[in-house]
């Protein structure tokens, strides 16, 4: 029954995350009512429901009949499994809610990043904060404080080397966040799978729009093309916590 509540609690934090996501920095409230972005019409109760909305409309605007991006229920889907996944029952609530709000954090920056490659300051900075005081609440060895800091210097270096070609800055403080939140094993290990993950991912890619260029509108993806590292870094967080990863076996040090 928890993973239920869970689950239906986290959709509904979905649907929050996609208006959040979408008009962070656009100049518009969270405060105004949802409407279809082709036509304009407000959007009732009953086409606002996580998921069931989408699948009941069939993927469309109930009046234009214009396509609603799949975006929107995949966000809704994800958090929904995010907050069943990460949710600790050993941990104390106030644990527990600082774990889902950075988590939720994150899918919100990985909406943008998306869209905008860019990571937004005031999301990245406002996990970190959440973060922090996750680790103090937490405890944990000496690494585990120190995990942030390691990781974020690490991608700064590879921000500056390569004058911001390889990395963006805000992959740094994105970095800082996870190791935080996540420790020296399971932050370690994220970052890990984070460029393996985006390396399958950026091969895949490039194969693939060599012979479906549609993929990439077109225009052909490359090694050299700009492909945004947060989602990676997340996926590998998000894998990295629930599995309680420690590729490489810190806890031997």
């Amino acid at each position: 029954m928890t993973a239920v509540i869970l689950f239906v609690f986290g959709a509904i934090i979905g649907s929050f995350l996609n208006v959040l996501a979408l008009r962070f920095n656009s100049g518009l409230t969270l405060l105004g009512r949802s409407q279809c972005s082709s036509c304009g019409k407000i959007l009732g109760s009953l086409e606002l429901v996580p998921i069931l909305s989408f699948l009941y409309l069939k993927g469309r605007c109930r009046d234009c009949k214009t396509r609603v991006s799949w975006q929107y229920p995949l966000v809704e889907l994800w958090t929904a499994l995010l907050f069943v996944t990460v949710f600790n029952p050993v941990a104390s609530l106030v644990q527990n809610i600082l774990l889902l709000a950075v988590f939720s954090l994150y899918i919100a920056i990985t909406i943008y990043d998306v869209r905008h490659k860019i990571i937004p300051d005031g999301l990245v900075y406002t996990s970190i904060v959440l973060a922090v005081i996750y680790r103090f609440i937490s405890g944990g060895e000496a690494l585990d404080y120190w995990a942030g800091p390691i990781l974020a210097i690490f991608f700064a270096t590879i921000w500056l080397v390569s004058q911001g070609r390889a990395m963006g800055f805000g992959d740094s403080k994105l970095a800082l966040s996870i190791g935080l939140l996540l420790g020296g094993a399971a932050g370690f290990s994220a970052v890990i799978l984070a460029f393996w993950i985006g390396a399958a991912c950026g091969i895949s890619l490039v194969i693939f729009s060599r012979f479906y260029p549609l993929l990439s509108h077109g225009k052909g993806i490359t090694i050299k093309s700009a492909i945004p590292f947060a989602p990676f870094l997340i996926l590998g967080a998000w894998l990295g916590y629930i599995f309680q990863l420690d590729l490489l076996h810190v806890s031997l040090f």
